[in-house]
C-alpha cells in the first residue's frame, strides 16, 4: 500500500535516555481506519513509543508523520494538540471534579456546537444517563468509555489507547474490549492500542506490532503472527510455547518433536510447539512420555509431561491423565516452527 494510507507513519525512531535505548530504529505504521496492536512485555519500548506518537516524548532519529504530516523528527516535535491525536491514558485520567459530560467536553471549550457533541458521544458509548455523574462513582468499563469519548470529542485522525484495559477484570474485561473495538471501527477511527496482554492484541488488532528491547520485531496479521514468528522472542509473546534443541541440515530441521523444512543455515536452532498443538496417544503410538502434573484451568487442563530429554506441557480439553500416567505424544509437523537459536 502507498503512504498515503499510512494515518500514522513511524520510521527509524530512537529514544534515549541517558544509556538507556527505550526505542531502537523503530519502523511502525498504522494504515488509514484500521486498528494496530502494539505488543510487548513491560519495559519493551511499546508505551515509550506511542508517546512519542502522541507528541509527549521527543525523539533522539527517525520521523514521526499523522495522516501524511511530518510531526516529529529530532529537534522538532509539533504540540500534541496540534497532531490531531486522542489519548485513553492506562488510568483513564479523567479530571475527578468535573462531571461525565464536562470531562467529554473538556477540549471542545469556546465551540458552538460543544453540547451536541457531547451529547452524540454520551449516545453512541451509552453513557447518557451518567452524564452528571463524577468520575469516583463509575465502574471501570464506565470510565473507560467517558475517557473514549473525550478522546473522539475533537475528532482526531488516529486514537492511541495506552493499556486500556490493564485495571478491568473478568467478564468486565471482555464487555469493554468488545465495547470499544463495536465503537472503533463504528466511527471508522484509527487506532494504536498497547497492551502486554497477547489474548487482548490478537482479538482486537486487524494489523500486529511486536516490540521487544526497543525493537519492532515483527509486524503482520494476528494469525500470521501467531502462525509463523520469526524469533523466539515473537513466539513467546504470542502464547505459551514449548521449546526445544533443534538442528538444521540441507534444509531440515530435526528435534525429538520432528521433522520440517527450514530455510536457514545448517547448525543448532530451536524447535516450537504450543501446547494446543500436541496430542496424546496411546504409549505404544509417538513419542513416549510420563505425565508429570495435571492441573485444571476451566475450559482444559494443563498437562505436564516428562520424556527421556525434555519437559513439555500441553492444554487439553476434556478428560485428561492422571500423574504417573504413560502416554504418547504426536504432533502435527504443519504445526511446528523453527525458529533461529
Amino acid at each position: 500500500m502507498a503512504d498515503t494510507d499510512a494515518m500514522v507513519l513511524v520510521t527509524g525512531v530512537s529514544r534515549v535516555f541517558g544509556r538507556r535505548i527505550a526505542i531502537d530504529r523503530a519502523d511502525l505504521t498504522l494504515m488509514r481506519g484500521r486498528i494496530l496492536g502494539l505488543l510487548g512485555a513491560s519495559g519493551s519500548g511499546k508505551s515509550t513509543l506511542l508517546r512519542t506518537i502522541a507528541g509527549l516524548e521527543s525523539i533522539d532519529a527517525g520521523t514521526i508523520a499523522i495522516d501524511g504530516r511530518v510531526v516529529s523528527t529530532p529537534g522538532l516535535a509539533l504540540a500534541p494538540e496540534n497532531r490531531r491525536v486522542g489519548m485513553v491514558f492506562q488510568d483513564f485520567a479523567l479530571f475527578p471534579h468535573l462531571t461525565v459530560a464536562q470531562n467529554v467536553g473538556f477540549g471542545l471549550k469556546g465551540r458552538a456546537d460543544r453540547d451536541a457533541v457531547v451529547g452524540r458521544l454520551l449516545e453512541r458509548l451509552r453513557i447518557v444517563d451518567q452524564s452528571q455523574a463524577f468520575p469516583h462513582t463509575l465502574s471501570g468499563g464506565e470510565q473507560q468509555r467517558v475517557a473514549l469519548a473525550r478522546a473522539l470529542a475533537r475528532d482526531p485522525a488516529v486514537i492511541l489507547l495506552d493499556e486500556p484495559f490493564s485495571s478491568l477484570d473478568g467478564s468486565l474485561r471482555g464487555e469493554v474490549r468488545e465495547d470499544l473495538m463495536e465503537t472503533l471501527r463504528e466511527t471508522g477511527t484509527s487506532a494504536i492500542v498497547v497492551t502486554h496482554d497477547a489474548e487482548d492484541a490478537m482479538i482486537m488488532a486487524e494489523d500486529l506490532a511486536l516490540m521487544d528491547g526497543g525493537r519492532v520485531i515483527q509486524t503482520g496479521t494476528p494469525r500470521d503472527l501467531y502462525n509463523n514468528p520469526t524469533s523466539v522472542a515473537a513466539a513467546r509473546l504470542l502464547g505459551p510455547l514449548n521449546l526445544v534443541e533443534a538442528r538444521v541440515h540441507q534444509g531440515v530441521a530435526t528435534s525429538v518433536l520432528g521433522q520440517k523444512s527450514a530455510i536457514l543455515p545448517d547448525g543448532p536452532v530451536r524447535m516450537g510447539i504450543r501446547p494446543t498443538d500436541l496430542r496424546l496417544t496411546g504409549p505404544a503410538q509417538g513419542l513416549q512420555a510420563r505425565v508429570a502434573s495435571v492441573s485444571f484451568a476451566g475450559g482444559y487442563c494443563v498437562v505436564r509431561v516428562k520424556t527421556d530429554t525434555v519437559a513439555l506441557s500441553l492444554h487439553l480439553p476434556g478428560e485428561a491423565p492422571r500423574t504417573g500416567d504413560v502416554v504418547g505424544l504426536t504432533v502435527d509437523p504443519a504445526r511446528l516452527m523453527v525458529l533461529p537459536d
